[in-house]
Order: C-alpha cells, then sequence, then structure tokens
C-alpha cells in the first residue's frame, strides 16, 4: 500500500509500547491506518494476539478531519458522587474481566496465540496428514482409474473428502487390483465393440485314434503253412514280407542268393501273409492318415488363433502349450509310421488328452470373459457405476490404517474442541450479559460534562485563555468550541490551537466513550504525529500527557493495552520514550522501529535499542566517524561551535583564540576562518579536493579549544573519550547508540544533569 513494496513490510512481535520514528511522508499514516482499520485496503492485515480484537483509537490527521467541526461527539465519563454505582460497574468490569481471561485461555488452546495453533491446528495437520495419504492412491492409480476418479482429481482436499465419504457408505465387492484394471480397460473405452467368441477346438478324434488296439497288436503271418515254422523261428516275418515283391519279380531265382527258388516257395509264402494279414495293414495305413488329418486340423486352428490374438487369450501361454503338443503329435506319427514299417511290433502312443484339455479350457475361460464383456458394453452406464464404486472401495480398503487413525485422532479432538467452542459461547453470553447490566448502570451515572472542564482547565493552565469547550447539542451530549463571550470559535484558531484542542479531545477519549457506554472498554491506542504545530510549551504538554499514557500501560492501569507513538520529531520522540531505568538495550516491554523511504521505497527496521538521537548528538556523530566526508566537516563543526560554545556558552570567537598563544592562536584563529567558510559556501569535489592532512590539524585543535575553553569533559563525554585514556586515544563505547547526551539547558530537559543518560 501507499510506498511500501509489494511484497509488504511486516511490523511483529509487537510489544505494550512501540515507538516508531520516521520522516514525513515516509509512510506512518500508512500504518496508523492499519491499525485503525485493516478492512479499508486489501494490503492491511492485522493479528490480534489470542484472536482477541480491541477498540483501536487512532490520533492522526483523518482522526482530527473527521472530529473537528462546529460541533463535536461529547465524551461520556463516569461522574465522582456515585459511589455505589461506581463500585457496581468495578465489580462487573472485574467478573467480565474473569471472562475476558478464560475466552483468551480457551481460545488459546482451541487456535493458539496467533490463531494458526491450538487444537484446532492439531485437527488441521491430521487432516492434511490424511490428504496427503489419500492423495497417494491417486497417484498411485490415476492412469488406470482415470474415470472412477473424475470430479476429484483436481483438488486433494476433494479427494480426502470423498474418500471419506465412500468409506462411511460403501459396500460394494472388494475385488483385486488387477481385476479392476481390467474391468477399466473395458468399462471406460468411449466407443467398445463386442468381441467375437472363439469357436471351439474339437480334439475327440485324437483320444480315439491315439488308443487303436492295432497298434498293441503283433501282426505276423498264417502258421499251417511250411514256411511258417521258419519264419517263426528266424522273428523275420517283416523282412519276409518286404522280400515277397522281389520274389515276385525275379520269376524263378531267388533275387537274393540268384539260387533257383524252391517249387512251392512263392505259394507258401503268400498263403503266410494271408487276408488277414493285409486287412491288419490297411488299418495300419488308415490309422496314419486320419490320425496326421485329424493333427493337422488342430494345429491350423491353433496357429490360426495365435496368428490373430484374441482380446481375452494370453498368446504366449497358448503359444507355450501349442509348441508342447506339436512335439507330442510328431513323436506319435513317427511311432505310426515305424508301426507301418514293421507290423510285427508294438507301439504305444503318447495320450494328449492333457495337454488338450488346457488349450479347451484356455478357450473356454476366454470365451466366457468374452461373454462377459460383451454383457458389460450392452449396459456401460450401470458398469461404469458399479466399476467406480468398486474402484473406490478398493482405495479405501488401500487407506484403511489412515483412515482409522484419522477417525480416533478426530474423534478425540472433535469432542475436545467442541467443548471449547461451547465453553467459550456460554462464557460469552454471560459477558454479553454482564455488559448489557454494566452499560445500563454507566447510561445513568456518565456525563460529558466532566471532559468539559477538564479540557478547560488544561486550556487555561497553558495560557489558552481566548477560547474553551462548552456542552452543546438538543440533548446535551455534544462539544463545541467558543470565545469568552459565547461567540462560535472553531473557525477562527489558529492551527497550533486547533491541533492542540483536537489533541485535548482525542486524549479524553481514553478514559470515556462518545457514547453513554463503553467507558471501560480495553483499547489499542496510536498517537501518529500528535505534535506536527505545535510550539515548544505545549509539545511539552502533549509528551507529558502522553508518557503518562505510556506509564499507565507498562502498569496494567486503565484500560488502554497497548499504544503505538509515531513520530518525525527528534525532541518528542526523545520526551516521549524517555526512560532512566533502560540501559542500553530496549526493555522487554517496547519496540523501536525506524520507517524510511529510499527511492519512493518505504521500509520498516527494528532496532534492539533507541536509534533516535538529538540532532545535537548527529553533529558529534560525524565527526567520530573516521570515514567522514572532508566536505561537509566544516559545516559540522561550526554547528558544534555556534551551538554550544557561543549560544549556550556565551563565547566570543576573539574570545576563545585569545586562549592560545603563538602559533596556537593562529591555528585556532584559521580554523574558525575555515569553518565559517566551509559552511557558507558551495564546494564541487571535481574542482576542490580537501587535504586530509589539513583536516586532521583543525580536528585537533578542534579539541584543543574544548579543553582550553573548560569544556574538555563535554568534548570527551561526546567522542566517547574515557576519562583515562592517553592523548589521542579513542575507546569506542560498546553500542552507538547506548548513550544520549542533551546540550546544556536543552529545552524541556535544564532539570536534567549534563551527563549520559540512558537510551
Amino acid at each position: 500500500m501507499a510506498t511500501y513494496p509489494v511484497a509488504g513490510e511486516r511490523l511483529t512481535d509487537l510489544k505494550k509500547i512501540n515507538y516508531l520514528f520516521g520522516h514525513n511522508a515516509c509512510g506512518k499514516t500508512t500504518i496508523s491506518r492499519a491499525v485503525h482499520d485493516p478492512s479499508i485496503c486489501a494490503g492491511y492485515t492485522v493479528s490480534w494476539r489470542d484472536g482477541r480484537e480491541l477498540a483501536t483509537l487512532v490520533f492522526n490527521r483523518d482522526f482530527a478531519e473527521a472530529s473537528f467541526g462546529d460541533q463535536m461527539q461529547g465524551i461520556f465519563t463516569l461522574g465522582e458522587d456515585s459511589t455505589r454505582a461506581v463500585a457496581e460497574i468495578e465489580r462487573l468490569s472485574g467478573e467480565i474481566a474473569g471472562l475476558d481471561n478464560d475466552i483468551v485461555n480457551l481460545r488459546r488452546n482451541l487456535v493458539g496465540e496467533d490463531g494458526t495453533g491450538g487444537r484446532e491446528a492439531e485437527l488441521a495437520a491430521a487432516r492434511a496428514a490424511l490428504i496427503e495419504a489419500c492423495w497417494k492412491s491417486h497417484l498411485d492409480h490415476k492412469d488406470a482409474f482415470v474415470h472412477a476418479f473424475t470430479g476429484f482429481r483436481g483438488k486433494k482436499s476433494d479427494f480426502c473428502t470423498k474418500l471419506l465419504a465412500e468409506a462411511e457408505g460403501n459396500t460394494s465387492e472388494l475385488k483385486t487390483l488387477d481385476a479392476l484394471t481390467g474391468e477399466a480397460a473395458t468399462v471406460f473405452q468411449d466407443a467398445a465393440m463386442p468381441e467375437i467368441a472363439i469357436a471351439p477346438i474339437s480334439f475327440d478324434r485324437l483320444a480315439g485314434l491315439e488308443a487303436s488296439p492295432i497298434l498293441a497288436r503283433s501282426i505276423v503271418g498264417r502258421d499251417d503253412v511250411i514256411v511258417a515254422a521258419l519264419i517263426g523261428r528266424l522273428g523275420n516275418s517283416d523282412w519276409v514280407k518286404q522280400g515277397v515283391k522281389y520274389l515276385t519279380k525275379a520269376d524263378g531265382p531267388c533275387p537274393f542268393c540268384q539260387q533257383p527258388a524252391p517249387a512251392g516257395l512263392l505259394d507258401g509264402l503268400n498263403a503266410f501273409f494271408d487276408e488277414q494279414y493285409e486287412a491288419d495293414l490297411a488299418s495300419i495305413d488308415l490309422l496314419a492318415a486320419s490320425y496326421e488329418q485329424a493333427v493337422n486340423a488342430v494345429v491350423t486352428r491353433i496357429d490360426a488363433l495365435i496368428a490373430t490374438p484374441h482380446r481375452f487369450v494370453d498368446a504366449a501361454d497358448l503359444g507355450q502349450r501349442s509348441a508342447v503338443l506339436k512335439t507330442a503329435f510328431e513323436l506319435n506319427i513317427e511311432r505310426i509310421t515305424a508301426k507301418r514299417k514293421e507290423p510285427s511290433g508294438v507301439v504305444e502312443l503318447d495320450a494328449t488328452a492333457e495337454l488338450t484339455a488346457a488349450i479347451t479350457a484356455l478357450i473356454a475361460a476366454a470365451n466366457e470373459a468374452t461373454a462377459q464383456y460383451n454383457a458389460t458394453i450392452r449396459n456401460l452406464a450401470s458398469a461404469k457405476s458399479a466399476l467406480t464404486a468398486h474402484i473406490w472401495r478398493f482405495v479405501v480398503e488401500e487407506r484403511r490404517t489412515d483412515l482409522d487413525t484419522y477417525k480416533a485422532t478426530v474423534g478425540n479432538l472433535q469432542r475436545a474442541i467442541d467443548g471449547m467452542r461451547r465453553s467459550i459461547a456460554d462464557k460469552t453470553a454471560r459477558r454479553a450479559n454482564l455488559r448489557s447490566e454494566l452499560s445500563a448502570i454507566e447510561e445513568t451515572i456518565t456525563s460529558v460534562r466532566p471532559t468539559v472542564d477538564s479540557i478547560n482547565r488544561i486550556l487555561g493552565q497553558y495560557g489558552f485563555s481566548n477560547f474553551r469547550l462548552e456542552v452543546a447539542g438538543e440533548r446535551g451530549d455534544m462539544y463545541r468550541i467558543v470565545r469568552l463571550d459565547g461567540s462560535e470559535a472553531a473557525h477562527s484558531l489558529s492551527e497550533g490551537e486547533r491541533s492542540f484542542i483536537t489533541f485535548l479531545y482525542f486524549y479524553h477519549q481514553l478514559a470515556g466513550s462518545t457514547s453513554s457506554t463503553g467507558t471501560a472498554v480495553e483499547k489499542v491506542v496510536v498517537f501518529d504525529d500528535p505534535v506536527s504545530s505545535l510550539d515548544a510549551d505545549v509539545l511539552f504538554v502533549v509528551s507529558a500527557l502522553i508518557r503518562g499514557v505510556v506509564s499507565d500501560v507498562r502498569e496494567n492501569i486503565g484500560n488502554v493495552r497497548q499504544v503505538f507513538v509515531l513520530t518525525h520529531n527528534i525532541y518528542f520522540h526523545k520526551e516521549v520514550s524517555f526512560d532512566r531505568e533502560r540501559r542500553g538495550r530496549a526493555r522487554p516491554f517496547e519496540t523501536f522501529w525506524i520507517v524510511r523511504k529510499r527511492e519512493n521505497v518505504s521500509s520498516l527496521t527494528r532496532y534492539d535499542y533507541n536509534p533516535v538521537k538529538t540532532s545535537y548528538e548527529l553533529l558529534w556523530d560525524e565527526v567520530r566517524n573516521p570515514d567522514r566526508p572532508n566536505l561537509t566537516i566544516q559545516n559540522t563543526m561550526r554547528r558544534i561551535v555556534e551551538n554550544y560554545l557561543t549560544v549556550l556558552g556565551g563565547l566570543k570567537q576573539d574570545e576563545i583564540v585569545a586562549l592560545f598563544e603563538g602559533r596556537d592562536a593562529q591555528i585556532c584563529a584559521s580554523l574558525f576562518s575555515w569553518i565559517n567558510d566551509g559552511s557558507h559556501s558551495s564546494h564541487d569535489d571535481i574542482y576542490v579536493a580537501v587535504d586530509d592532512n589539513a583536516v586532521q590539524g583543525y580536528l585537533r585543535v578542534f579539541r584543543e579549544v574544548f579543553e582550553r575553553t573548560g569544556h574538555g569533559a563535554r568534548y570527551r563525554m561526546m567522542m566517547r573519550i574515557s576519562e583515562d585514556e592517553p592523548e589521542g586515544g579513542r575507546v569506542a563505547v560498546a553500542h552507538a547508540g547506548a548513550v544520549a547526551a542533551y546540550p546544556v539547558a536543552s529545552a524541556g530537559s535544564a532539570q536534567r544533569p549534563e551527563q549520559p543518560a540512558a537510551g
């Protein structure tokens, strides 16, 4: 606000008494306005201890303009002749104060001293912890369950509130994360298409073929022919069967030994391999063809299913099972081929029923999932609603420990908070009743007359005898300013007179009220530059009155609980903040601030000591400063000599020079000439360079002037030099602002001894 930075400035950790010093237009009135009514601007924020807001009275130019006029509101105070009523007011005020104390303690437990702690802060912390825990579930599942979380994805608190509500009323079936993720992929699609079921694969033929009895029977010829005994003894019927065709082609001689074949051998062999034998061989051939056909049909279906993946079929699993099955098929086909070559041999095929059953189950599960999927997408609205409920139930259980912990913690805290709120409400109601009783009594004994008499008495004591206040208004509850002859005087007062009477009007409000009730209300008071346009005598009066208010606040006397004093007047600041018991550092009940404005930006700086000094002290600060500017040091020394030795000490230049002899007298006379020249002419560093050695020489003579005029103690005190320090030495004080020296016969301070004073 105003010239304060956008980031803002803070007056924090304030005490009962708060002093703020700053030059005109640096931003002091902005602060007084903020205290008076922070609601008038979004840039103001005021925090109250324990959240207990007190009435604020602010004396600034806004108050002066609003209050001063032809008529002013009367200030009601308690009469002095109502002993019983006053005693009753004191009793009621005591009860109200006790209730206020109870309410403050309850509020402190409820919300802390600054409104950000207490049980409510514990409750907020528990809620914050739960919010973060719940939000972790959102982060973990937001991609899969984005549609279920719609409406609660933007704010952590909203998501937590939803989860708390679901924990109370969601009775949906608890499903696994994998199941929910799969359903979500289906149900939450924007435009889902039905899936086609997988046609069953028949493996029935395989089982019968693999169990064919022909494979387990040894196939041989007849045993009642001549060669049967030999073939049986040799066990080579399969070899003989293959050789028959060669014997037939040889047409007489043996195809193997080229000897004439015995008569009737071919007929005997043909008789051995009769029709039954040939029928068995045909059965084996048929088995081989049928099995290979059945296998090819199955493999073709499985390969097609693998090549075109189905939504609900695990292609990798099916591929693995298919590879195992194909291996079994190949082995069985090899065994059937071997049987055909050696019909007399016995073979056994591997049963593939278990392998085919697994594939059948895989397809059946996929078809069941397909049916559910198709049923789901036919009724997406209800499916989405049901799935959303299942998802929230899952998240509730996922955060069950956090929710149960929060519920237990909140239960205890909420009971305590509700109890404190009820107690505050009861005590507040009781306080209101007591306040009503107090107001009723105040209305019977308060009057505006004592304030008129008090203000007129002060005006008379300090020489304001040409005007006074008198009671006015139809109901006798207003004031007006009149001349001694009774004529109106408000518009003819001087600026100083107007400022003084306005301050007195404000000052009397501290112990009273502009209504017939509220005289005992606790207040925070701000004095914003109350001494503008006042002469020295009146400034002293105002300083004394404010110092009395400060003293009462320190001792907890009266209804004022906190005071702010803002000023640009160094003398006024010194008078108001003077404290004999202060030892350098600020006391526990006070704060000191400097309000500065640099490059049109205001800032606030807090000090742990009183940083404000008189202009006379500031001159000596410049002389003490080793980095003093050579040009301005001339003017500084002139002002010190003129103020202390010439004006206050009554010494003339010639008299001072006469105290020196020889060369020292010449240096002293030159010093005065140099000082006067430097203080009354304008120099520019571009063209003039003052020699550092010359400055040091004149500074030495400057000290001698004080020593020879009998004011060496003053010089050493102002230069912070101890009495036992060697000539030319310097001893720095621990704190630059720890000593405040008053010039001889300074206004308002003549009664004080000329010695360093604390503060």
